[in-house]
């Protein structure tokens, strides 16, 4: 997609990440980012443990073979943060004098009406 055509885009989505009045709060969004790495983490410790009980379920039941293939399965996992799944923003209206949460590159209805994109204030200048 060409500048022009994502421009276009913006303006019809009304988006508080393109609006001229947003001020970031990255503390509030790295915060946000350490909770969904520790909860993916807590998740993926939880699948991994659960296979190596499973493992150690096979070899008491006598069944060696099964036992290894699950234990390699379990010691083969690595974990991969998926950082997709922290994509709420954070920050502040300067507008409202109000904080502000939102998905960037997502439609806002609610900001229909008092969206002014980022743009429009480098193209004054």
């Amino acid at each position: 997609m060409d500048k022009e055509s994502r421009y276009e885009l913006q303006l019809i989505d009304c988006n508080c990440n393109d609006c001229k009045f947003m001020e970031r709060d990255l503390e509030r969004f790295k915060k946000s980012l350490d909770d969904h790495h520790r909860w993916q983490l807590d998740y993926f410790n939880t699948i991994r443990n659960n296979l190596y009980k499973k493992a150690e379920d096979w070899k008491h039941r006598g069944f060696p073979e099964k036992y290894e293939i699950v234990k390699r399965e379990a010691d083969k996992m690595k974990f991969q943060f998926d950082k997709k799944e922290a994509t709420i923003n954070y920050g502040k209206c300067t507008k409202f004098n109000k904080a502000v949460s939102f998905i960037p590159n997502t439609c806002q209805l609610e900001t229909q009406e008092c969206f002014e994109h980022r743009r429009a204030v480098a193209i004054l200048i």
